[in-house]
């Protein structure tokens, strides 16, 4: 999962050097490198990140995307020429360090490390799972109509195209539950629940949000700094994906209330430090 989120890091600052390139006339070394950095968010990426959800829960992993916030903020400045304001910094590293502090109210729990579909059909066709779904919808129409509102080049406008792409690249509980079935298929050769209609659809939106975030964070990234829209998409994707393992996944179900209380407040400061950013 490290692996594949440092290839999407990288890709987004290749979509950025490209943008760069194609300011300064080079055309084709600038179509060259934005598909090389497509190719990294859309196939490379989601593949590690397959790999890695099929054996371990998905508020474990959301964190590590903290690390990318630091990798990006450590060479944006020699690969792109980018300044890391004090701002910038800052929001980085509270990020950073909140979203490591999660895990260390990440509540263990033996049940949630195996998926069959009986426990599938539990999890997922319950009311609260319907709620999040249009709560997350009603979040995608409200940046549609910021953009709308907002100037070309302002800091809400990128705002609302890093939130947009992170939070949905963020909802990694479809690709929690159908890597799991596949890795159980093509390991131990349990097929028997992609005969039922629910692993195809959990599977369909696990593709669904890997592949619709990449055009509004390809858009954010030609037309905002690496240090400001990295920062944002990241910070968006640990809270959507911490959110979805925490409401969706019953992750944390059964947790004592100082640790449920550590990790939303982990979540909260995440969010706040976003809005330093922008604000």
């Amino acid at each position: 999962v490290v692996f594949g989120l440092t290839m999407g890091t990288c890709g987004m600052q290749m979509i950025r050097m490209s943008e760069l390139k194609k300011k300064e006339q080079k055309l084709g070394e600038s179509r060259k490198l934005f598909i090389l950095g497509m190719a990294m968010n859309i196939l490379l990426g989601p593949l590690f990140d397959v790999a890695g959800y099929a054996f371990a829960a998905a508020a474990v992993l959301a964190p590590f995307s903290g690390f990318n916030i630091v990798i990006n903020a450590v060479i944006a400045p020699f690969t792109l020429g980018e300044k890391l304001t004090n701002r910038r910094l800052i929001a980085s590293a509270i990020i950073f360090i909140t979203a490591t502090a999660s895990m260390l109210f990440k509540h263990h729990n033996e049940d949630e490390e195996v998926w069959t579909l009986e426990r599938a059909e539990t999890v997922l066709l319950r009311w609260s799972v319907l709620v999040y779904c249009l709560v997350f919808a009603l979040w995608f129409c409200v940046n549609v109509w910021l953009r709308r509102r907002s100037a070309k080049g302002s800091v809400l406008r990128g705002f609302s195209l890093g939130a947009t792409a992170g939070s949905m690249a963020g909802n990694m509980w479809c690709t929690r539950v159908a890597a799991v079935f596949a890795a159980d298929c093509a390991s131990a050769h349990v097929c028997s629940p992609w005969g039922h209609w629910l692993p195809w659809i959990v599977l369909t939106g696990a593709v669904f949000f890997a592949v619709v975030n990449a055009p509004y964070m390809a858009k954010g990234m030609q037309k905002y700094e690496a240090l400001y829209m990295v920062t944002v998409f990241q910070g968006s994707n640990i809270v959507s994906n911490s959110l979805s393992a925490l409401i969706i996944l019953q992750e944390m179900d059964g947790a004592p209330w100082w640790k449920l209380l550590g990790y939303i407040g982990c979540i909260v400061v995440m969010i706040g430090a976003i809005w330093f950013l922008v604000s």
